[in-house]
């Protein structure tokens, strides 16, 4: 290595988004005591001026909105124990109990999700011959193929054309404004694709995870209008989060420095950043987006790199629409609401923002709509002005909720990459970037292109990479 720094290894880590923070985070925790007396020094780089990646939480008017991310399940347990670890418990915020209601727009109106059998035979969503080719599922032989199969391919040959389009295309559409035509099945919603090939199908699978658990004494939360568990933040907003954990680093965070370059050196790395500064480092961590990772990395790993760089991120734009008490808007009741690619609004769909944690996201009486728009299918959002984007926000907003008064409160976010878009052959690759580890030692691939792109999946991550990282330094960094 460049510098003697045998007694306290340096780890960098490239990112400081969600992933990079929880991961640099509980390496050094966990390297203080793996490591004595000194443990591993951490430097996290990040090229902008803030960290928290796309989750950022804005304060204004007494409204509380999010650029990014809304929250995450707690029906799982990683963020959830980050937050414990963190001894920020305290103040989590649970969405209230009518946010399980959720909308699809269909034909004019807002058609709610049916979350038990009665509910899905009246529901007027689908009609009888798309409830009864739902039905049919049971009785579908399940995919024997080679090939990844795109979600758009899975829904249709399982549960017909109609729930295809009114039911997963809204679903994909408002879980990572994608393309099902497109999207690998396995690599986006792997715990589907495992349903059909461990049970033979979904009802299969529904019935004997329900006995399941009934026999272990369980109740479970999911069901077939929605993710199980409740979507979770924090009082003052999900930034909360990655703020505290910017904080816990100190001076280990680096905001406005990027990385320019990554070289092998001995056991190590060079990394040079962007200003012509150069850290050695034990090892390296890239928690950054793709693109920035492919630019990077190409030294290292040149095959890979060259991926990285080619794959697909959807751009959004988030509007943010608040009116005040006395405005005549009415807080809706539930979720809020997506439109299928069929109906060719402008929009992806609206969060109820106010709604889903009230008295949190605006002021008393007041309401908060968040309208998301663009996507895979609408790249056109990146060419368009903020006004013209306000307008069409405000029109869909009208003629889809009848919400047609002036807001108070505006604020808009674009993202020219938002979320990473999970194509047909992206679970070879997230299979090649587990390998990473094996073909460049003290080297790790994570962030959320490519191991789920929710606040859970990049805690997992983070969890089980911090894991990784102690045991290869503590065999590779002990030498007297």
């Amino acid at each position: 290595m460049a510098e003697d720094r045998t007694h306290r290894p340096r780890v960098v880590v490239a990112g400081g988004g969600i992933s990079g923070l929880a991961t640099a985070w509980l390496v050094r925790e966990a390297l203080r005591d793996a490591l004595p007396p000194h443990g591993a020094e951490v430097v996290l780089l990040e090229p902008d001026a803030r960290p928290g990646g796309k989750i950022r939480t804005v304060s204004e008017a007494g409204y509380c909105v999010e650029a990014g991310p809304n929250g995450f399940l707690d029906s799982k347990p990683w963020t959830l124990d980050l937050v414990r670890r963190l001894g920020l418990d305290g103040e989590l915020l649970r969405s209230d109990d009518a946010a399980r209601k959720r909308y699809i727009y269909l034909n004019g109106e807002l058609h709610r999700l049916p979350e038990n059998p009665p509910m899905f035979f009246k529901s007027r969503l689908l009609t009888w011959p798309g409830k009864l080719r739902i039905v049919a599922e049971l009785w579908q032989p399940p995919y024997r193929g080679e090939a990844e199969e795109t979600l758009a391919a899975f829904a249709r040959r399982r549960l017909g054309e109609e729930a295809y389009q009114r039911l997963l295309d809204p679903m994909v559409m408002g879980v990572f404004a994608g393309n099902p035509e497109t999207m690998s099945l396995r690599s986006a919603f792997p715990r589907i694709f495992e349903l059909e090939r461990d049970y033979g199908g979904l009802f299969k699978a529904m019935f004997r995870l329900a006995r399941e658990k009934r026999r272990r004494g369980e109740k479970s939360e999911s069901g077939p209008a929605g993710p199980g568990g409740a979507l979770t933040s924090f009082n003052a907003g999900l930034d909360v989060i990655t703020n505290d954990l910017a904080a816990r680093l100190g001076a280990g965070v680096r905001l406005g420095r990027g990385v320019a370059h990554v070289a092998r050196n001995g056991r190590g790395f060079t990394v040079a950043l962007d200003d012509g500064e150069t850290l050695a480092a034990d090892a390296f961590i890239s928690a950054a987006p793709a693109d920035a990772a492919g630019q990077f990395l190409d030294g290292v790993l040149p095959e890979l790199a060259a991926e990285f760089r080619a794959l697909p991120y959807s751009p959004m734009a988030v509007v943010a629409l608040g009116f005040a008490p006395g405005r005549g808007v009415a807080a809706p009741d539930g979720f809020g609401f997506l439109a299928p690619w069929t109906e060719r609004r402008d929009i992806l769909g609206v969060l109820w923002s106010s709604s889903i944690f009230p008295g949190r996201r605006a002021p008393d009486g007041g309401v908060l709509l968040t309208v998301m728009m663009g996507g895979a299918r609408r790249t056109d959002i990146a060419g368009r002005t903020d006004a013209e984007v306000l307008a069409d926000a405000r029109r869909e907003v009208a003629a889809t909720m009848g919400v047609a008064a002036e807001p108070d409160f505006v604020k808009i976010f674009r993202w020219d990459r938002a979320i990473p878009q999970y194509t047909v052959g992206h679970w070879a690759l997230r299979t090649r970037v587990e390998g990473v580890p094996e073909q460049v030692p003290g080297l790790w691939v994570v962030g959320n292109a490519f191991h789920g792109i929710g606040v859970n999946d990049c805690c997992a991550v983070a969890f089980r990479t911090a894991a990784a990282i102690t045991t290869y330094l503590r065999s590779n960094c002990m030498d007297p």
